[in-house]
């Protein structure tokens, strides 16, 4: 654990030497991306709403008797353990700045059809689904008792548009997708390890199209998943990269030339 905060640690000082500011964009279609949307710090109240029911769970001691199919079982299959509601919460769940983040990129991109692989207590669900009350979101989950948390969030709030998958993402993601004609926004957050993201990646590769965006968490966990992004982000579709350190946006649009950027954020 001490030496993955280490190789944490190196490669956020490196990001930081490496990412540009705004003055360093010169694509003006990912200058106004960044400028508009990505940097964008306006307080929204339903953000106030999801904070004020993370600092409920926050407070929360209670024990859950939890699953982890994803990389908390290192080389098991699934791993089970009893964790407090509050530790579940600090832990799995995204943070503020990045939450809001996705809100705005879905806000910006006005998705009918979304995808989130890895639900946790449903804090960035919360964060997607208010940005797009019409849309359709279908989150994966494959903890039992952590799913019924998410659902008491979103009933809380009353996000009626949100319908919860429960299963193995290796099993289950495969059912999920044949729900989608296409896709139109996907969050990629969950097993974190490399040959599952690798996965994932190329089974929702034929249900996006030249509009879509797909946002790939915790990018720089691990030395698998800096690897996986480094090949996702080649791959002949993708015409824009984008790294902000925690989390990557994917773009496939047709009418500008092939770039990665690495921004401050």
């Amino acid at each position: 654990m001490i030496i993955r905060k280490i190789l944490y640690l190196f490669s956020y000082l490196n990001y930081r030497l490496r990412s540009s500011s705004k003055f360093k964009v010169h694509s003006p279609f990912v200058y106004e991306l960044y400028t508009a949307v990505i940097l964008d710090r306006t307080r929204k109240a339903v953000y106030n709403k999801i904070e004020k029911q993370r600092s409920a769970l926050l407070r929360q001691r209670s024990l859950l008797e939890t699953t982890d199919f994803g990389a908390g079982a290192c080389s098991e299959a699934y791993k089970t353990r009893f964790r407090q509601v509050k530790n579940i919460t600090r832990h799995s769940s995204v943070s503020p700045k990045f939450g809001q983040l996705f809100h705005r990129m879905v806000d910006f991109g006005s998705p009918k059809e979304i995808l989130e692989i890895g639900t946790a207590m449903g804090i960035s669900t919360m964060y997607i689904a208010s940005a797009a009350p019409e849309s359709r979101v279908i989150t994966m989950e494959g903890c039992a008792v952590i799913a019924e948390k998410a659902r008491e969030n979103f009933n809380s709030l009353e996000l009626n548009n949100i319908e919860l998958d429960l299963g193995n993402f290796n099993n289950l993601l495969t059912k999920t997708l044949d729900k989608f004609d296409k896709l139109d926004f996907v969050l990629v957050d969950g097993n974190h390890r490399k040959g599952p993201s690798l996965k994932y990646f190329e089974m929702i590769l034929p249900k996006l199209h030249p509009d879509s965006i797909v946002m790939i968490d915790d990018i720089h966990w691990s030395k698998g998943m800096k690897e996986a992004w480094e090949q996702i982000k080649e791959h002949k579709e993708v015409s824009i990269s984008i790294d902000l350190f925690r989390t990557g946006i994917l773009l496939f649009r047709k009418d500008i030339a092939k770039e990665d950027f690495i921004l401050r954020f």
